[in-house]
């Protein structure tokens, strides 16, 4: 179960998350326990759920139960995402932006997990403004899966851009990247500077469903 408010980067936790300054407003429900896997408790077991490739849900004999599990998350991270805002600022105030994944649309482990879990929190208010501002232009490997391979900042910001058919509105107020865990702070860090580029006033927010908590190297050992 997420916590029923949202927790926010801080001068406390701030310097774990490399690319995030001070003027970042970032907001997260849990703590994703990095290399701890399904052990790590609840919210682990959420991402892991959450995370899985349209490829690795094939391929398992489990296929449907897995699918089920992956659905159970998006409604799971929906429901808290809905809990924090009232009906007024969701039709008026904000426009919610899923941070796009690693994959182009059309490639076979392409994911809206993002965008289809913004829309089941917000479209039944009727008039929430959700949209996939950006979009990758090439498959790269998930930062989670790359073995240490990460792309760096400049890399992925050479692939990231706005997509102009989605300007056709004016933006909202407030501008909600939505993602699932803050590493780094990278991926926020891209599309907030893209979105910067166009829009260079535009207050932004972050939200995560949760933040990574990076293993501490001795706390194997015992003393």
């Amino acid at each position: 179960m997420l916590a029923d408010r949202l927790t926010g980067i801080d001068e406390t936790n701030r310097s774990s998350y490399f690319f995030l300054d001070e003027d970042d407003r970032c907001l997260f429900f849990g703590e994703f326990h990095v290399g701890k896997g399904w052990s790590g408790g609840p919210t682990n077991q959420l991402i892991s759920n959450y995370k899985r490739t349209p490829s690795e849900i094939a391929a398992s004999h489990n296929a449907g139960k897995l699918q089920y599990y992956k659905d159970t998350a998006v409604s799971e991270i929906a429901a808290g995402l809905r809990r924090q805002f009232s009906p007024q600022d969701i039709n008026v105030k904000y426009t919610f932006v899923p941070v796009p994944g690693s994959k182009i649309v059309g490639d076979p482990d392409y994911c809206d997990r993002l965008a289809k879990t913004l829309r089941a929190a917000f479209l039944p208010f009727g008039a929430a403004d959700i949209r996939q501002l950006l979009r990758v232009t090439q498959s790269t490997e998930a930062d989670h899966r790359s073995g240490g391979g990460r792309l760096r900042y400049e890399e992925l910001l050479a692939i990231t851009e706005l997509d102009r058919a989605q300007l056709a509105r004016r933006l909202r107020e407030v501008v909600v990247l939505f993602d699932d865990v803050l590493t780094s702070g990278k991926h926020y860090k891209v599309a907030k500077t893209r979105i910067r580029e166009g829009f260079p006033n535009q207050p932004i927010l972050g939200i995560f469903v949760a933040r990574a908590i990076h293993r501490n190297p001795f706390e194997e050992f015992a003393f």
